[in-house]
């Protein structure tokens, strides 16, 4: 195990012995986010990532630390969807944004692979460095910046959440336990589930009352057109997906596109 890995563990286990278990959880790595409709086809950002992380995550898997609602003290690891999906919607250091190829996975500028708001799109992505090095820079509010190497910012953010949890009181910490919540950042809200399979997938538009979705699979066939036919998704498990028709009403979508009960 890494040296990143298990400075991290120690930091849970300082947290553990002050009592606050529940501000400590992991992302399901198979956790499945619907696509953005720009951006149907995917997009590729692997490359994009140091392999420091990449050993971090093996080991360790997708940590989420947060101390209360929308708790900006902490932060979550993403896994693979969430960082493929948000990544579209985050320009590089000149303001380009990723451009869609009809057909095709979209080439992601940066790489967001942590957060605290994630429909706001604040927390730290992957990009390169002059000299096409990988490298982590701060995004908040469409402004993005680089702070330095993944080494080097997981070990701030280690040494800022230590000195944060050795300064808590007692009583701020039983302040804190009533305010908890084991999603704290909506990694979890923002998805659609966990698993399935994983040639088709969902895609969302999120204009207007209900959302617009539509299915399509890894060769690119939508196997459900765009459109507001559906309230709420989940992902397709052998060849079917749950869909909510209308409020309560839920079927069952094949990859052929018809409905069953």
């Amino acid at each position: 195990m890494s040296t990143l890995a298990q400075r991290w563990l120690a930091l849970e286990e300082q947290i553990r012995a002050r009592g606050i278990d529940w501000a400590i959880s992991r992302a399901p790595v198979d956790l499945r986010v619907a696509r953005r409709s720009r951006h149907p086809h995917g997009s590729r950002w692997e490359h994009l990532v140091p392999a420091d992380y990449r050993e971090l995550v093996a080991a360790i898997g997708y940590p989420i630390i947060g101390f209360r609602y929308y708790c900006n003290d902490g932060l979550s690891f993403l896994p693979p969807e969430h960082v493929a999906t948000i990544s579209v919607d985050v320009a590089d250091l000149d303001g380009e944004m990723p451009v869609a190829v009809d057909g095709k996975p979209t080439e992601c500028k940066v790489a967001f692979f942590a957060g605290t708001e994630l429909s706001d799109i604040v927390g730290w992505a992957f990009g390169p460095d002059d000299d096409g090095e990988p490298i982590v820079w701060v995004v908040e509010g469409g402004v993005i910046e680089p702070i330095g190497t993944f080494a080097e910012w997981l070990d701030g953010q280690i040494e800022r959440l230590t000195a944060f949890v050795a300064g808590l009181t007692d009583d701020r910490i039983a302040v804190m336990r009533d305010e908890g919540d084991d999603d704290p950042h909506r990694v979890l809200n923002y998805a659609l589930g966990t698993g399935g399979d994983r040639d088709v997938h969902w895609v969302e538009e999120q204009e207007g009352t209900p959302y617009s979705y539509g299915a399509i699979d890894d060769a690119g066939r939508w196997v459900s057109p765009m459109g507001k036919q559906f309230s709420t998704v989940r992902p397709f498990v052998q060849g079917a997906a749950e869909v909510e028709v209308h409020r309560g009403s839920w079927r069952k979508l094949r990859r052929d596109g018809t409905l069953g009960d």
